[in-house]
This record gives structure tokens, sequence and C-alpha cells, in this order.
């Protein structure tokens, strides 16, 4: 029975056309749209997950401020200092931690040619270790940066291929940032941070000297040691308290652990996938229309046909069936479509990143993804179908069979 309906329906739909082509359009625009968004997301949001499990879950983030933007060196209120530094090094729990210091308006010169490059300042101590670990930063030629080097740097990914200057930068290049000469002397392997690939790292006192601050410090990264990460976090929260003479609540400084900002991370992506859901649901929308208008022009043509079938025996659920499969079919076929372009669209956005920023990057091709989407399409033909459906079923069949 059901494929029987689905035969006539199929036949009845390529009898008219151009005219279903063009409703199939709308539902593929709206499906096309939330797999590629869907499948971004979610394998973007797979791609950060995996990035912060690789870098340790043990890790904690004392930034300025009261946000993650402090993160991100963005304007803020609040700063930190080499005495919360301490409170954090005497933290129970805490095995190593350290002070960086990231500009990212700094301006370099090399070989006439002036571009951004971000300045990114990490110690030279026994944290020096730590603090390349839990950033992603690997020397891949040359050497590190060490105690005495005063205006020396390791150049990172972007500028070593010149993707940043005209010319690459290698070892014993010299870079000119605000009047001072830095020499490099090492190279870093691609980071998979767009804003780190392009950055000079420096010794933090160096960038203080450079930046005439000697007292900076943009956020101080921390490693427990033991215990519980959270608990530690809450414990270098006090420490800092307890430092700066301040009360619960009074705090203008964030300590969060990995997971924090994994969370922060994943909550804004999750805001702008929906935020763009919303928009995409406008199409489908539309596409649900178009359905809508089709079936009722299809019930306008056919009203003779569904007399004569009435005449003949046919119930009302029959014709009802017969109308509803047509619009699920459009459905499929535009929910069918709609997968695959959605899919191909973001394995090429996904490659396109891969190919420029590095970062190893998968689209989800989940079941769950393809199933729903695909569900998603049937139900709106199904239901955009209805109305124009009860109107065929219920012709009268006498009239209908009178109708030109």
């Amino acid at each position: 029975m059901i494929l029987d309906l689905a035969e006539l329906s199929s036949k009845n739909l390529f009898r008219r056309g151009k005219r279903s082509w063009l409703t199939v359009i709308g539902i593929v625009i709206g499906i096309t749209a939330i797999v590629a968004l869907f499948s971004l997301g979610q394998g973007l949001e797979d791609s950060v997950t995996q990035e912060f499990e690789d870098l340790g879950a043990n890790t904690i983030y004392v930034l300025p401020g009261s946000g993650i933007e402090g993160f991100f060196g963005g304007d803020i209120d609040g700063s930190l200092d080499d005495s919360d530094l301490e409170a954090v090094r005497r933290t129970p729990g805490v095995g190593e931690a350290g002070p960086m210091i990231y500009e990212g308006s700094s301006v370099g010169e090399f070989r006439g040619d002036r571009e951004r490059v971000p300045l990114l300042g990490i110690p030279t101590d026994s944290s020096q270790e730590m603090i390349m670990r839990t950033n992603a930063l690997e020397v891949e030629t040359g050497r590190n940066i060490r105690d005495g080097d005063r205006f020396s740097g390791l150049a990172s990914h972007d500028l070593a291929e010149g993707d940043v200057f005209d010319d690459e930068v290698g070892l014993r290049s010299q870079i000119n940032i605000l009047d001072n000469d830095v020499r490099i002397v090492g190279v870093l392997e691609q980071s998979g941070d767009p804003e780190y690939d392009r950055s000079l790292v420096m010794p933090i006192d160096s960038v203080r000297d450079i930046l005439d601050d000697e007292d900076r410090i943009d956020f101080i990264v921390a490693e427990v040691s033991s215990g519980e990460p959270t608990d530690v976090a809450e414990s270098i929260e006090e420490e800092i308290r307890q430092e700066r003479n301040i009360q619960e609540g009074e705090e203008d400084f964030t300590v969060s652990t990995a997971d924090d900002l994994l969370e922060s991370f994943l909550g804004i992506l999750s805001l702008v996938q929906y935020v763009v859901l919303g928009i995409v649901s406008i199409a489908l929308f539309v596409g649900g229309l178009g359905i809508m208008n089709t079936m009722y022009m299809s019930v306008s043509e056919r009203t003779k046909e569904i007399g004569i079938m009435k005449a003949l025996g046919a119930t009302k659920r029959q014709i009802l069936s017969i109308y509803l499969v047509e619009s699920a079919v459009i459905g499929f076929i535009g929910g069918l479509i709609g997968i695959l372009l959605g899919l191909g669209i973001s394995e090429v956005a996904f490659y396109a990143i891969r190919d420029s920023v590095g970062i190893p990057l998968r689209p989800s091709r989940s079941a769950s993804l393809i199933g729903g989407a695909l569900a998603t399409s049937v139900v709106l033909g199904m239901v955009s179908g209805y109305l124009p459906a009860r109107k065929a079923a219920n012709l009268e069949p006498v009239e209908a069979i009178r109708q030109e």
C-alpha cells in the first residue's frame, strides 16, 4: 500500500516537472544550511574539546577581570602582578605556575615590510616548559629562549613561512619591534592558534622592556600536581583574596580551570549556532509554504480526477494519504539533496580552515544529524501538505466530476 502510494505520488510529481523542482529547492536550501551549520558546529566543538584535552585538564588560568575576556587581551578591569603570581605558587596542590604577556597590537618591521606581529612573553625559569606545553608551543629548529637572552626570540610558524612579511623569517633574522632589534634563535611548530602562529615569542622581561611596563602580567598559568583542579582553583582564589586583602565577591580577577574555559567556548559556539538556526528556519518556513502552494494547485488541477477516484470507491483516507505521501516525497527529495550539499559544504569549509590555519578539524557526519535532517524535511512536507490533502479528501465526487 505505502509503496503503491509512493509510486503514484512520484509519477504525479514528475508530471508537474519544473513546479515540483522549484518547490523542492525551498527545502533544499533550508536543509543544506542546517546540515552544514551543525556539521561545522559539532566538528568545531569536537576539535576544541580535543585541543583542551591535549593541553591538559590539570591546567588553571588566572585572568584579570571578571570573565574570560582577559584570556584574549581585551579591554578589562583589573590587573595581575608578581604578588598574585607568588600567591598562586604557594597554593597547596600547585606544581608549577608562570606568568605570560600577550600584546596583540604590536607592529614589527622586517626588511622594510611593516606588519602586525603579536608579542608573547613567557618566563625562562623552571615554569617555561609547562607554559610552552600548555600553550602548544614547541621549538622545531634552533634553540629555545633561555635566561640571559635579552632581545632574542622565537619566530612562529607563519613568520617562518612568509605568511606575515613578504620574506620568510629564519634563524639569525632580526625583526624590529618598537625600535628594538630582536634576533631569532628558534622557529616554532604550528600551534593551531592563529594569533600564536603569527607571534614573536620572547622572554617576559624583554617584552616588559619593549612595552615599558616592568610589572605587567596578562595571565598566570598553573598546573595542578595533586588534588582536583576545581578544588585547587578555589584555593588559588582564596590565596589571592588574602594577598589583596579583599572579601569574596569583590574580586577583579577570575580563576578558571581548562574545563571552565572549554565550557565558555562551547557556550558561545552554541549561542551562535542557535542564532543562525533561527535565521535558517525562515528558509524552511518558506519551503513549507512552497509545498503548500504546490499541493493546493495540484488539488485544483486534479479535481475531476479526484472525483472519479471517489466515485470508483476511493475513501477520504485514501485520497488524504495520496496527497500526504506526495508532500512527504517532496520533503524527502529536498532533504536528501540538502543533506548531500550540506555535508559537501562543511567538508570544503573544514578543508579550507585546515589548509589556512593548520587546526586538525573534522566535520561531523553523525547518524543522528543525517537522520534528524531527513526526518525534519519529511515531516515539514507532510505538515505543509495536510491542508491541501484534507481539501482534496473532502471534495464531493459529483461536484468534482463536473469541474472542467
